[in-house]
């Protein structure tokens, strides 16, 4: 059964499953059983339930570590497995991703299914929306600071004159986290995929990066929310004295747009 729901995980990851498919697929996974490296931590003083630590595998330098999970004891197999290993389901595993950022390396008896840390916080969302819409209470954590990412940001702009515009904002509800950069520029989709990887490596757990073009068909509303606010570049404008020492030496705060997602 689970070689079944390790194939509709890899179907999920390359995009083809349907979308009912993808949430029986999610579901399932949430409640499947999983092992994987790692150890228990006392509670410092002796109370409490301690902590759990992921044995991850280094990436190469640049990439994030992979965690190997399996889908069978490890201690059935053949030959069995020795390494310490943590008992858990895969709605447990979702949890893990707000702490730390990771890959992951599904194992059912040989066969594997790789899930990116997108992907996990893309799994996650999934669950979290399901359980809003089964009438459960889901509380958002507090907003990220995701103010690193203005000073690359604004670089990049600075540098290219095809950028006339640029915001950064973070688009938050309880079941996702978005580091979000708004772009008016002639040339915007040249710019996503550099800002991606310019930017990505500095999220913190638990946030996934998007890049919008003001002309595409990503949410008017979105949109426009985000542009209410002042942009981190703006070649369009022509500041005074005053405003160009507030840019130099202040640091703009990062807007956070707030879903209900109970609407």
């Amino acid at each position: 059964m689970t070689i079944d729901l390790l194939r509709r995980l890899h179907a999920w990851t390359e995009g083809a499953l349907s979308a009912a498919g993808t949430q029986v697929t999610v579901m399932e996974f949430v409640d499947t059983p999983i092992w994987f490296p790692g150890a228990r931590q006392p509670a410092t003083g002796g109370s409490g339930h301690g902590t759990q630590r992921l044995h991850l595998f280094p990436g190469d330098p640049g990439e994030l570590p992979t965690l190997g999970v399996w889908l069978q004891d490890p201690a059935t197999l053949h030959p069995p497995v020795t390494t310490p290993t943590l008992h858990q389901t895969g709605g447990a595993l979702l949890s893990f991703v707000m702490n730390q950022r990771f890959n992951v390396v599904l194992d059912d008896r040989g066969e594997r299914c790789l899930l990116t840390y997108d992907d996990l916080l893309g799994l996650r969302t999934l669950m979290l929306l399901r359980r809003v819409a089964d009438g459960f209470v889901v509380e958002a954590l507090p907003p990220p600071d995701v103010s690193k990412l203005t000073a690359p940001l604004l670089a990049h702009c600075t540098a290219e004159p095809s950028i006339r515009r640029a915001w950064l904002a973070v688009i938050h509800s309880a079941a996702s986290t978005q580091a979000a950069v708004l772009l008016e520029a002639t040339q915007a989709d040249r710019h996503r995929d550099v800002l991606t990887r310019l930017l990505d490596p500095l999220l913190p757990p638990g946030v996934s990066m998007t890049v919008i073009d003001t002309k595409d068909g990503f949410s008017a509303d979105l949109r426009e929310a985000i542009a209410r606010h002042d942009p981190v570049h703006d070649a369009t404008a022509k500041p005074g004295w005053m405003d160009r020492m507030k840019h130099r030496f202040a640091a703009p705060a990062v807007p956070v747009i707030r879903l209900d997602l109970r609407r």
